[in-house]
Order: structure tokens, then C-alpha cells, then sequence
């Protein structure tokens, strides 16, 4: 009889007991739970704070880079004004020389006698017709006359050479307005040796001055190949 009471009021106990222990055992491992939770969460927030401040540096220098960059390119941007200004006026006046090379007149011919054999002895002066024209931009040569005349006022240059045999003389004058300018020429020898002589020079033309070749009385020339020319060009007008 006693030991089914003792028995009893063990079981009673168990009863009362068991459920507070369930309880806080469960309460226990919700703790431990929680306690994981939190861990993991800090972690997390403790790796994501190191990334935003690493990224946060990161910018930082990347500005200081940008800025230091900056003040490089204006420095570069100040000590290269002067180049600048220098390279625009340079491009000012390459489009002014434009400007006036495109107004300026394009004057410039090269003819040869184009015949094969001999012109004279001439009984007069006489002026040279050069008929066969290799160039003659302007206009200013007359092929039917052999007169050049100039277009506007300025330097000319014109120059010419001859080919002829010595057995008669050969002398040759480039004229302005009817007043020789220069000379070339020969003197006939007793033998008849082919020979070849040439002048040039610069003149200040005004505009309508005419320019031609003359050969002298009693003299010949000679053309083949075009070794007998006439030739002259603006050098700047004025």
C-alpha cells in the first residue's frame, strides 16, 4: 500500500514537472536559434559595412584622381593658349594668302618658233613670231603676233635662248614699248658651226606694256625640236 502511494505521487510529480521542463527546453533551443540568427545577421551587416567603406575609399581616391586630373588638363589648357592663339592667327593669314592668291591673276607662256630650218638673213629687223605655244595661261601671249602684253602692273620675268649656225650672225633683242631690254647673239665666223646662246631678266611692267623678241637685220635663226623659245610669267602684281 505505501508503495503504490510512493509510486503515485512520483508519477504526480512527473506530471507536473515534465511539461516546465519540455518548455524550457524548447525555449532553450529557440534561444540558440536566435542567438545563430543574430550571429549570421551581424556577419552579414559587418561584411556588407566593410564593402560600402572600402567602396567608399575607393570613390575617394577616384576623386582625388579626378580632381588632381582636372587641374593637370587646365594647367595644360592655360600653358597651351598661347599656342593656340599663335595657331589661329597662323590659320588667319594661311586663308588671307589664300584669298589673294585667288584674286591674284595667273599670268604665264612658253612658245617656240615651231618651224624646222632656218628664219633669214632677215633685210630688217623683224619681230619673232612664236607659233608653236606650250603654254599661255591668261592669254597675255598673242600666237599671230608674237607680242606678249602684260595684264596688269607688276614683276614679269622673261627669258629666251636661240640655236643657229655661225655662218651668219645671229642677234636676238627682247624689246618693251619698242626699247630693247636685252641681247643675245653671235658674230658670223668663217665656219659654220652651230651655236646657241639665250638671256633673261625681271621687269616692272605696267598694265598694256607690250614684250617681244627681234631679230636684227642680217642675221638668221634656227628652230627644231623647240630649242628656239620665248618664255616669261608673273612673279607678283602691284
Amino acid at each position: 500500500m505505501r508503495v503504490t502511494i510512493a509510486v503515485l505521487l512520483l508519477l504526480y510529480k512527473c506530471l507536473i514537472f515534465a511539461p516546465n521542463a519540455a518548455t524550457e527546453l524548447v525555449a532553450s533551443e529557440l534561444s540558440t536559434k536566435d542567438d545563430n540568427l543574430l550571429e549570421n545577421k551581424i556577419k552579414e551587416l559587418t561584411s556588407a559595412l566593410k564593402i560600402f567603406t572600402d567602396l567608399l575609399q575607393e570613390l575617394g581616391a577616384t576623386k582625388k584622381k579626378l580632381q588632381a586630373t582636372e587641374m593637370r588638363l587646365n594647367a595644360l589648357e592655360t600653358s597651351q593658349q598661347p599656342l593656340m592663339s599663335r595657331l589661329a592667327n597662323s590659320e588667319a593669314q594661311i586663308d588671307k594668302i589664300k584669298m589673294e592668291n585667288k584674286d591674284r591673276p595667273k599670268v604665264a607662256f612658253s612658245a617656240a618658233l615651231g618651224i624646222n630650218g632656218f628664219i633669214g638673213p632677215v633685210n630688217a629687223d623683224s619681230t619673232l613670231v612664236y607659233k608653236n605655244v606650250f603654254m599661255n595661261v591668261g592669254n597675255a601671249y598673242q600666237q599671230t603676233t608674237g607680242i606678249f602684253t602684260a595684264p596688269v602692273r607688276g614683276v614679269y620675268y622673261f627669258s629666251f635662248f636661240y640655236h643657229c649656225s655661225t655662218k651668219y650672225e645671229t642677234w636676238l633683242y627682247l624689246y618693251r614699248n619698242g626699247k630693247k631690254e636685252a641681247e643675245a647673239g653671235q658674230h658670223n665666223t668663217q665656219h659654220a658651226m652651230a651655236a646657241n646662246g639665250g638671256n633673261g631678266l625681271t621687269l616692272l611692267l605696267e598694265k598694256g606694256d607690250q614684250v617681244y623678241m627681234v631679230l636684227q637685220k642680217d642675221s638668221w635663226i634656227w628652230d627644231g625640236d623647240n630649242v628656239t623659245v620665248f618664255s616669261g610669267f608673273l612673279i607678283d602684281a602691284m
